[in-house]
């Protein structure tokens, strides 16, 4: 059976604004607000087609933090050799809305003390 829109439902607008330097579309599965995570880098796929590492907080659970494109990292320093396992890492980024999946976008990363900036503005 076709769905019928609700009256008004094609005049919504984003409840959030995000900085102009974010594809809206690439971030409508994650919350809007930031959350910082420290942990420890137990594996990187930097270089990898989707460029994320893998972590593990003091809790021991463990987390995918996706990083920017291949291209930006590169542009910053963030290559496969700047998270090695065991090294210290804080993420400040945006938790998924998936309930109980423990996946964060980053938009600020430090690394050993090394920090880096995925996407400038979004701090704030």
């Amino acid at each position: 059976m076709p769905r019928v829109l609700e009256h008004g439902a094609d005049s919504r607008t984003p409840a959030l604004d995000l900085p102009k330097t974010f594809d809206t579309g690439d971030w409508d599965e994650f919350k809007p607000h930031l959350t910082r995570l420290e942990a420890v880098v137990t594996d990187d796929y930097i270089s990898g087609s989707d460029p994320v590492i893998c972590v593990r907080d003091e809790d021991g659970r463990n987390w995918t933090v996706e990083l920017a494109g291949r291209a930006r990292n590169t542009e910053i320093g963030l290559t496969a050799g700047a998270a090695l396992p065991g090294d210290p890492v804080c993420v400040i980024g945006r938790r998924t809305r998936h309930f109980g999946e423990q996946r964060i976008k980053a938009v600020h990363l430090t690394i050993a003390g090394r920090p880096f900036e995925l996407y400038p503005g979004a701090l704030g």
